[in-house]
């Protein structure tokens, strides 16, 4: 029997950890956090406090998950200095620099010597943030993993055009097998609750994983947002072709905030969403 994969997804909102030179862990952690901070010259996008980044790694590093995607990462060079400085090395680092104007882009990490081969390609198209397509190999086994993070919902019409020509190239290019899809949609794909864009894609023959653990709709969110009300709402995914099995699966979250101050103190605007999963040889 094939043994089970550990996954997650995880929108890390703007994280950049971009270095002024090559550190030792020890000497990152040591650090003054004005002096860490200024690293980073953009006024836009600074570098996210060394606290938040550790307790990110921390969540990563309990969930012993063999393959995560990460969603609003800083570069190629910010996902490097994690996987070095937070995760002791253990994972490969994939991501493409492609089609993000706000240089916030979706990457995983793949638990090195986990798979006999892993491939990770940007995929081609009009999306808003790169789209990134991995193939990772095992005791006959390929398993097709697309890290996403389509269009928000600001803009004069909230995004819609763009996100439903997104979700509309995202179902063309999807396996029907051996496939999983993670990542931030930006949107509510809770079935009987979803928005309409997204129906295309929720009649592909794939399963949301909180549905599968027969959590209740009301019960499932992954971003929080405090405006004039606050709103809970999932916004990230973990779909499995039906051919796959979902033994386990959930949100790991230290702290549900009830208001802006203690939203502020946490590493993301969202919590991870995490499976375990079973894939098997096709026939």
């Amino acid at each position: 029997m094939q043994p089970a994969l550990k996954i997650a997804t995880f929108n890390a909102e703007n994280f950049y950890m971009l270095l002024d030179r090559d550190y030792s862990t020890d000497e990152l952690r040591a650090l003054p956090r004005d002096e860490y901070l200024a690293m980073n010259k953009s006024i836009f996008n600074p570098n996210k406090d060394l606290s938040k980044i550790e307790a990110i790694a921390a969540t990563i590093l309990e969930g012993d998950f063999d393959f995560v995607g990460l969603c609003e990462v800083g570069g190629r060079e910010t996902l490097a200095n994690f996987n070095r400085h937070f995760l002791g090395g253990a994972y490969e680092c994939h991501l493409q620099e492609e089609n993000s104007t706000r240089g916030i882009f979706v990457g995983a990490l793949v638990r090195k010597g986990r798979f006999a081969t892993v491939s990770a390609t940007n995929v081609s198209g009009s999306f808003s943030r790169n789209l990134l397509r991995l193939e990772l190999a095992s005791g006959g086994v390929t398993l097709r993993v697309f890290v996403v993070h389509l269009k928000s919902q600001y803009g004069q019409d909230r995004g819609i055009e763009r996100r439903m020509r997104e979700v509309n190239q995202l179902c063309a290019m999807v396996d029907r097998r051996n496939c999983v899809v993670m990542g931030d949609f930006n949107g509510i794909l809770v079935r009987g609750e979803h928005q309409f864009e997204f129906e295309p894609f929720l009649d592909l023959p794939f399963r949301d994983v909180l549905e599968a653990m027969d959590v209740p709709p009301a019960s499932r969110f992954t971003h929080f947002h405090f405006g004039s009300r606050p709103s809970f709402n999932q916004l990230d995914y973990i779909f499995c072709s039906r051919d796959i099995a979902i033994l386990d699966g959930g949100t790991v979250a230290d702290l549900v905030p009830v208001n802006w101050e203690q939203r502020r103190r946490l590493p993301s605007d969202h919590i991870f969403l995490t499976a375990t999963i079973r894939a098997f040889p096709e026939r």
